[in-house]
């Protein structure tokens, strides 16, 4: 129970609490059981000086130490009314306000001086070689030199639920030991003061707490409700106390980098008492204690992060050398799932792409999960649980595939994230407290029912939770992400510039191709052809057949720039996409390639042919191209045939066509490299051809984001099958 700003404030009844106004040293408010060490009541001292009631010594010694911010204890005497060493007086200061606990000065359970004490267990601390022995160590010593019954270590998790995973424990008392409590049983409020003052002890359950009267300020109120020994105890411990039939509690808090990772627990049947001195002796060793324990956790924490190091790294370097990050995440032997421990699948969204790795929920499970999680999260912020059917209902239909999630954004405005799942682990734990039936105003009533307890509970729905390693593992591999995708942009720019020279520079060859080459190879072919007709019967059969292979050449020259031409201005001409037949084109392409009457060959047009989408003059150059090999290459046959048509088979939606003739066909060994530029097969022989044709066909089908391909199977001829991957809004037949 947190106690509220204005409500009194309680003491506990071994000690009389008074406040002081600093300067006069007049009584402002007491607790009302000043009777009990002889004084008057509580109403009857508040507004007199102290030096009414103790010695001019006494008196000297408390206003030495409001010179100091310190604490400090002043021993009572005779001269104060109290037998020697009886009792003492312990300040409290701040600001204008003194606070006085006036305690009986309590003897150690067993014999050596506290000095002895205080370094025997320091030394034996200090020598604890891992977090389990310093831990024991800790119980075992405060169990002995304060002797309570049972002291327990209580370790918290990132969540705040709290393990016990060390214990002492006298005869007869019930054990603790790996019993879980959860984040309700030690609240915030609680927490927070264990990091304000990491002593306390409430010494008897069984004596009414006593009410502080008077008037005092907040300075004061704060002192009595987080610092002073006998401050009032939260309704949680009594409540422990209650249900358990014990008498005593108390706990040093273990905090490591500001954060609280642990109590010391004790409990007692009996009550158990301990003054300023023995308050001091648990803050120093808990204080060791904790130094100890943070080397400990970071050398931990080193070791474990020099093993997942080499994991990582590993990852690391096949993201870098991998151009998608789905590939990079999951096509090495180390993968993404392997980085995190416990892991057993993952879902990658990058290029509006979903990959799923391992075992996972299915796409559209995952999908709907994201957006469940975004829309209370945000998709800007990583997020994790254990218990993810409690919080997305939809999730318990398949705990085995994602019992717990972490997700973890890359760039928000290109939806590029990563999740990792857990599989559910069904465990049967055991709980030190259990929840109570709720009220109607929404609150929960242990007024009938026990709360602390050990009982057994199997746990379903909760994956293993995530460690702190893992979040951090995780937003390294973020920031990893970030920089390479960073450093492959600047790359990509450089390229970019590069091939934007490169595209200049073939401007520049397609202009001396176009212009400058031209003019002389027309000449070459004028100027020949002027030799043959005017000088014929000069030049004889040998010079005439001379004459004719440079007009050959110079013809094959010709088709060679024009070729070469097509394919450098493919990506710098305006295209218009529409709907086509691939019937007219065919028929268009054959004014080219047939002069004759009859062609000398066997064609088959199907008919019924989907329209074909892309820009006409384009498709045409397909044709065209693909259209004359078949002639080429099937002439030699005593009955060439070609057939055009339509696959009935579908790319990505969009339909496949063929061009097939039973012409020399292509070398095995070739096919991998037909479409690239300047290659032929190898069986054509001295059959016409400059090596382009195909790339040409190859670059407009990828700049309409289609593909060709040659079939396999194909036993005699060659059958090649194309397609083109873009949409017409309107039909456009020539």
């Amino acid at each position: 129970m947190e106690v509220l700003p204005n409500s009194p404030i309680k003491v506990q009844a071994y000690a009389v609490v008074l406040v002081i106004d600093r300067p006069t040293l007049v009584i402002t408010a007491a607790s009302a059981n000043t009777q009990t060490i002889g004084w008057r009541q509580a109403d009857t001292l508040i507004g007199n000086g102290l030096r009414h009631y103790l010695s001019v010594e006494t008196l000297g010694k408390i206003t030495a130490f409001t010179q100091h911010a310190e604490p400090g204890v002043v021993p009572l005497t005779a001269q104060d009314g109290f037998p020697d060493r009886s009792h003492q007086i312990v300040l409290y200061q701040f600001a204008e306000e003194l606070v006085i606990e006036i305690e009986p000065h309590q003897n150690w359970p067993h014999p050596d001086d506290y000095a002895t004490r205080l370094n025997d267990f320091t030394r034996r601390l200090e020598d604890a070689a891992n977090v389990d022995a310093l831990l024991q160590c800790l119980c075992d010593g405060i169990g002995y030199h304060f002797g309570y019954d049972r002291v327990l270590a209580l370790q918290f998790d990132e969540q705040n639920n709290g393990l016990v995973t060390n214990e002492f424990v006298e005869s007869g008392t019930e054990s603790f030991l790996h019993v879980h409590f959860t984040s309700e049983d030690i609240t915030a409020s609680t927490r927070y003061n264990q990091l304000v003052e990491s002593v306390h002890n409430f010494a008897d359950f069984d004596t009414a707490m006593v009410e502080i009267r008077g008037s005092y300020g907040p300075a004061a109120r704060e002192m009595l409700r987080r610092h002073a020994g006998s401050r009032e105890p939260n309704e949680n411990f009594r409540q422990f106390l209650r249900d358990t039939g014990m008498r005593c509690i108390g706990y040093v808090s273990l905090a490591v980098g500001g954060v609280l990772n642990g109590s010391i627990y004790m409990h007692s049947d009996e009550p158990v008492y301990i003054d300023y001195q023995m308050r001091t002796f648990l803050s120093v060793v808990g204080r060791i204690a904790q130094q100890k324990l943070g080397y400990h956790i970071y050398s931990r924490t080193l070791r474990l992060r020099q093993a997942a190091n080499v994991v990582r790294d590993r990852l690391y370097e096949h993201i870098v050398n991998s151009e998608h990050p789905a590939e990079g995440l999951t096509g090495g032997t180390t993968t993404l799932i392997d980085l995190i421990e416990d892991t057993h699948g993952a879902a990658i969204c990058a290029d509006e792409q979903l990959t799923l790795f391992g075992i996972t929920p299915s796409e559209a499970q995952t999908d709907a999960i994201i957006d469940w999680m975004k829309g209370f999260n945000g998709e800007e912020r990583l997020y994790h649980t254990d218990r993810l059917g409690e919080l997305y209902p939809a999730a318990k239909a398949y705990p085995q595939l994602a019992a717990g999630i972490l997700f973890l954004p890359l760039d928000i405005s290109a939806n590029q994230w990563i999740v990792w799942f857990k599989p559910e682990v069904v465990q049967t734990i055991a709980y030190g407290s259990s929840t109570a039936p709720q009220t109607a105003g929404g609150k929960q009533d242990y007024s009938t029912s026990r709360r602390f307890y050990v009982h057994n509970d199997t746990r379903h729905g909760y994956s293993l939770p995530w460690t702190a390693d893992d979040i951090g593992t995780a937003v390294a591999l973020q920031a990893f992400i970030k920089e390479v995708v960073m450093q492959r942009y600047a790359r990509a720019k450089h390229n970019n510039a590069l091939l934007q020279q490169a595209y200049d520079d073939l401007e520049v060859f397609s202009y001396t191709v176009g212009h400058d080459l031209r003019a002389p190879l027309r000449g070459i072919s004028s100027f020949a052809e002027i030799l043959r007709t005017d000088f014929a019967d000069t030049l004889g059969e040998e010079g005439l057949s001379h004459l004719r292979l440079i007009q050959d050449n110079a013809k094959r020259m010709r088709n060679f720039m024009n070729d070469l031409l097509a394919l450098s201005r493919i990506d710098r001409a305006s295209i218009i996409i529409n709907a086509h037949s691939l019937k007219t084109l065919v028929e268009n392409a054959l004014l080219d390639q047939v002069t004759t009457a009859e062609p000398p060959f066997e064609l088959i047009v199907h008919e019924d042919m989907p329209p074909l989408h892309g820009d006409r003059s384009h498709l045409q150059t397909v044709v065209n191209n693909l259209l004359s090999n078949a002639i080429k290459y099937s002439a030699a046959r005593e009955t060439p045939r070609i057939e055009v048509g339509c696959t009935g088979t579908g790319r990505g939606g969009y339909p496949v066509f063929f061009v097939e003739d039973n012409g020399i066909g292509i070398p095995p060994a070739h096919r991998d490299r037909i479409f690239d530029l300047f290659t032929r097969g190898g069986n054509v022989g001295d059959l016409p051809g400059t090596g382009i044709g195909l790339a040409l066909v190859k670059r407009v089908l990828s700049f309409h984001e289609g593909d060709i391909w040659i079939e396999p199977s194909t036993p005699t001829g060659t059958r090649f099958l194309f397609y083109t991957g873009v949409q017409a809004v309107s039909y456009a037949d020539n």
